[in-house]
């Protein structure tokens, strides 16, 4: 009789996107000292230093610098702490955003 029965196997093709975003973090729980690696060389050789720079050739506030130094906790204090990489992705995705708008901001504000 089980060989008479249809498989039931089961795919999930409507996958949500937080769905998606669990499963690469679980993925790249293997892979975790190249992703933070990678994370913290991005925060603090690229994004950090060129708003920075923009702050010092366009004039920023101190709120950028403020803003810019605390984003930089979201990438560290879940490293640090080792938290999964859901939370590092998480904290760095943040940080990316903020500091590319921070960035654009300065560029822009002098056209």
């Amino acid at each position: 009789m089980a060989t008479l029965s249809p498989s039931t196997t089961s795919y999930n093709e409507s996958a949500t996107l937080t769905e998606k975003y669990n499963q690469f973090a679980e993925a790249a729980e293997f892979n975790r000292v190249g992703w933070t690696a990678t994370a913290m060389m991005i925060q603090g050789c690229l994004l950090s230093p060129v708003l920075l720079l923009t702050m010092m050739y366009f004039g920023g506030g101190d709120w950028q610098f403020l803003t810019g130094m605390l984003t930089f906790l979201l990438v560290i204090v879940p490293i640090l702490g080792a938290q999964k990489m859901k939370y590092v992705f998480g904290g760095f995705l943040i940080s990316l955003v903020v500091n590319l708008a921070m960035i654009a901001l300065n560029v822009l504000s002098t056209l």
